[in-house]
């Protein structure tokens, strides 16, 4: 499965999936994110397909989130494991499309 990337996901991720398309591994759902690390939002996410991304885009989204939050890579990367890698369905054309594996 994987989702596209609109114009504003495209300037914000569009150096990591420079095709515009992202792999993922759910459909999207509502999810309550933190900004700041005070206020949540809600807002509907989808979830990446972390071992679908190849070594140098997995680098280049540790380093991103880690220059935007301040946090280590080492951080980002176990709570990326733990819970998953989100991405903002504003980001996204909002369809998550499926190989078709079956056609008659």
């Amino acid at each position: 499965m994987w989702v596209w990337l609109n114009d504003e996901g495209k300037r914000v991720w569009g150096d990591v999936f420079p095709d515009g398309k992202v792999p993922v591994c759910s459909y999207f759902q509502e999810a309550n994110l933190m900004r700041g690390g005070v206020t949540p939002i809600a807002t509907r996410i989808v979830f990446v397909n972390w071992s679908a991304l190849s070594s140098e885009q997995k680098l280049a989204v540790l380093t991103k989130i880690s220059k935007t939050t301040g946090s280590s890579k080492v951080e980002i990367l176990k709570d990326i494991l733990k819970i998953g890698l989100p991405l903002r369905e504003s980001y996204t054309t909002a369809f998550v499309a499926a190989k078709l594996r079956f056609f008659i």
